[in-house]
């Protein structure tokens, strides 16, 4: 449930951008100074590969939003008023207790006997 309520809020986004960040700020340590490697790092005028995947990944994903087509059906579900019966009194049982009383327990003929 966890990881899916982070999913539903970007999180995997999150996670993958800051790895991509870790990744350009080492790269950009390797052949700079520090200083000049963070600028670089989070500028936005030098994004790395994966960066650029993220970005078009997430605006992708925006465009994709469910709208409803003309000619379909909005299957709207809105709470609806319970309508509560109460039970019905069914004469029923009273026609079955009454022919309950002549059922005998005992069978009419007697059982049959193997051989």
């Amino acid at each position: 449930m966890v990881l899916s309520l982070c999913g539903a809020i970007g999180l995997h986004w999150a996670a993958l951008q800051s790895i991509a960040w870790a990744g350009m700020l080492i790269s950009n340590a390797r052949t700079g100074s520090i200083a000049t490697a963070i600028s670089h790092t989070f500028d936005g005028q030098h994004p790395c590969p994966l960066c650029k995947a993220i970005a078009r990944a997430q605006q992708g994903g925006k465009k994709q939003d469910p709208q409803i087509a003309p000619g379909k059906i909005d299957m709207d579900c809105r709470r609806q008023p319970a309508l509560l019966f109460p039970p019905r009194q069914d004469q029923t049982w009273t026609r079955f207790a009454s022919s309950a009383s002549a059922f005998s327990p005992e069978p009419l003929l007697p059982p049959p006997r193997g051989a």
